[in-house]
């Protein structure tokens, strides 16, 4: 990510650069590849103002704000911008949660058409992803849920394994070769 800090009739100093670079480490969780962020400081009268232009893959989100406080406006310029960062990710997730529902309901038509004897299949989508643990926990976990299984990511073998509670009282690990 290359940052970009500039003064219109104030001197950028270190502290300022800082306190900056700090607050705009919280975009990282919203994008993966943030190309570049510009933040332009301007002084105007009395007044502070922070612009902020932030370029990620296909994206570019502006915010602006005027404070008398310096670091007052950074801040709100800030959270101006993480406020569209927040909604942009929500927007993504929603659409792709669409499509898996279309693509499972595609799935159940051909499942359906193809079949002389039509079976139900029911389709669960999980919009989070599988959490890192052992074994262990992932057991305790499931016993204390009232999930008939779980998937997680194991932390032994670093792959995706499942977890299930079985029809005679047991529980069951599904992991890949």
């Amino acid at each position: 990510m290359k940052l970009e800090i500039s003064g219109f009739h104030i001197q950028v100093t270190k502290d300022i650069s800082n306190f900056i670079e700090k607050k705009i480490k919280k975009l990282n969780k919203y994008f993966k590849e943030i190309i570049s962020v510009y933040v332009m400081l301007k002084v105007e009268k009395s007044r502070y103002r922070t612009e902020i232009n932030l370029s990620a893959k296909g994206l570019n989100i502006h915010g602006e704000e005027t404070d008398p406080d310096l670091y007052t406006s950074i801040d709100r310029a800030i959270d101006k911008v993480v406020r569209q960062s927040q909604k942009y990710k929500e927007k993504m997730k929603s659409r792709k949660r669409a499509k898996k529902i279309k693509r499972a309901k595609e799935l159940l038509e051909t499942v359906g058409s193809s079949s002389s004897e039509t079976k139900s299949l029911k389709v669960k989508i999980f919009s989070e992803t599988a959490k890192p643990m052992e074994i262990e926990q992932a057991c305790a976990q499931l016993n204390s849920s009232p999930n008939n299984f779980l998937i997680f990511l194991n932390i032994e073998t670093n792959q995706v394994n499942v977890i299930y509670k079985r029809e005679d009282g047991n529980l069951g690990l599904i992991q890949p070769e």
